[in-house]
């Protein structure tokens, strides 16, 4: 009695044990460490006696739908459409957590925003993506289309009504936005390359080239001719800038501005460089001429851009006698998707211009590793907790083997009931099975010469009886106890799993029903 109740006692300890680990690695992984992480990114400090305004910055959520992965079986789709939408929530009430004042979309709302759709599956796919953004409606939130949302160059794939869906869905193309008396600039910059293009074609200068009506080119033109431009005339590399007018311009292009090859993007990006190069869809920064128009115009005193996914800092010059320098920062994508370990948003602090030498001050916030928390911690640890409960089940069967060495469960074929036979020939039922005490040598004698009348006396039949103690022992004992072994491992790893598999399920439906 005492080896069998030290087994359960065993047991019990391992699964339980195994269960806190993974019940406090599962709320770590999948809720606490996005609130530390954005915990511990607090908004840029700016010296100033007023309070600051708290701008949020967001770009290239890109949430994937079944066009996403054209090799991909239906379901593996759906489950990483499953998967990435729940990061982006976590990333985005990760956000949400630092208070902000004003959001910006910088672009790339949807992966197939652009293609060819119907009405109703649009406004489907809209409207999903802003369910996983919800915010309070008190905050205002402002968009930048991205090549993804309204395309970028022709193609049959592109769907002819992707602008008009745009605007009714997001807000117009090109606009303007004054924040703590900072004109904020929002261009169309897909819809710049494309007007580029044909300006280029035509062999014409932007100052002969006539601007297509509603355009960028027109937009920015029209912006600085109406004397809204503000800038710097010296912009260090920090996150801070002087300014020296009352109302600085910021730039917000979903496109990067153009910048020599290989030019560096400062430590925190995770690889390589933001590299001149154009597609079916997509121009990975704006030419040479569209970079000049811009900055030459709107004369910004700071840039921000998406579309690359990964973080970019670069510093641009312009102004052939005042070499004015602006500082451009490409902002990391949300979205765990788009080929970035860390996701990231951006944060800025900015107060109204007033005789200080600093108004805005900016800082990058990154997210976890989402893929691998999933691939570096769940999965080995998974692994290492299967292989401990094999372990386990195995020295807890030796040890309870040892501990009835001298008994044998065997099935009568006769009457189809477990019975326990001992070394000795004796029948053991389920009280005796733990308690009954191992009998005298002399026993064996005395066994032995009763052991045939005690067989014949019962109503069976003989060859059944032999058939049960020697035939079939050792073949029914081997094939249960084998059976009966993975049993009892999948039942632990059921035990052990059903807590913390329940944790990640409210968690989730916690995260998407966004109590």
């Amino acid at each position: 009695m005492h080896s069998v109740s030290h087994k359960f006692s065993q047991r019990r300890t391992l699964i339980n044990g195994l269960r806190l680990f993974w019940i406090s690695l599962i709320f770590w992984y999948d809720y606490g460490i996005f609130r530390y992480r954005s915990g511990k990114c607090g908004w840029p400090l700016i010296n100033s006696d007023q309070r600051p305004e708290h701008v949020l910055l967001v770009a290239d959520p890109q949430i994937i739908d079944h066009r996403s992965y054209p090799g991909r079986p239906a379901l593996l789709t759906y489950i990483s459409q499953l998967i990435v939408d729940l990061n982006l929530r976590k990333n985005w009430r990760a956000a949400l957590r630092s208070a902000p004042d004003v959001v910006f979309f910088l672009g790339d709302y949807m992966d197939s925003g652009r293609a060819v759709m119907s009405d109703s599956e649009y406004e489907r796919y809209s409207q999903r993506f802003m369910n996983i953004f919800t915010m309070d409606s008190r905050i205002p939130r402002y968009f930048i289309p991205g090549n993804h949302d309204i395309g970028l160059g022709p193609s049959t794939l592109f769907s002819p009504h992707a602008r008009t869906r745009y605007i009714s869905h997001f807000g117009p193309l090109n606009s303007q936005i004054s924040i703590a008396n900072h004109t904020f600039v929002l261009i169309d910059a897909p819809g710049l390359v494309e007007e580029d293009y044909k300006r280029h074609g035509l062999g014409k200068s932007y100052d002969k080239w006539k601007a297509l009506a509603g355009g960028t080119i027109d937009f920015v033109k029209s912006f600085a001719a109406k004397g809204h431009t503000r800038f710097c005339k010296v912009f260090p590399t920090s996150s801070n800038f002087l300014a020296d007018n009352i109302e600085p311009t910021v730039l917000f292009s979903h496109i990067p501005l153009s910048r020599p090859e290989g030019s560096n993007c400062g430590p925190i990006r995770e690889r390589g460089t933001i590299r001149r190069g154009v597609g079916l869809g997509y121009q990975n920064t704006l030419g040479k001429d569209s970079t000049k128009f811009l900055l030459e115009h709107l004369k910004p005193a700071l840039i921000f851009s998406g579309d690359d996914h990964d973080y970019c800092e670069y510093t641009h010059t312009f102004g052939s006698h005042t070499g004015t320098s602006v500082r451009e920062v490409t902002v990391k994508s949300l979205s765990m998707a788009m080929g970035v370990k860390k996701p990231g948003y951006q944060m800025l602090s900015i107060v109204p211009p007033g005789g200080l030498a600093s108004t805005i001050s900016d800082a990058p916030c990154l997210m976890p590793d989402q893929l691998g928390i999933y691939l570096d911690v769940y999965i080995p640890l998974a692994l290492a907790s299967l292989i401990l409960i094999l372990i386990a089940c195995i020295v807890r069967g030796q040890h309870y083997r040892r501990c009835r060495r001298d008994q044998r469960i065997v099935q009568d074929p006769c009457n189809q009931n477990m019975i326990a036979i001992d070394e000795y020939g004796f029948t053991l039922d389920d009280n005796d099975m733990d308690q009954r005490l191992p009998p005298p040598a002399s026993a064996t004698v005395t066994a032995k010469k009763n052991a045939l009348p005690t067989i014949l006396s019962q109503s069976r039949n003989l060859f059944c009886r032999l058939v049960s103690l020697q035939s079939l022992t050792k073949l029914v004992f081997t094939n249960n106890r084998r059976s009966g072994f993975f049993r009892e491992f999948l039942c632990d790893v059921r035990d052990v799993a059903i807590f913390p598999l329940g944790i990640i399920f409210l968690i989730s439906l916690w995260t998407f029903l966004d109590f």
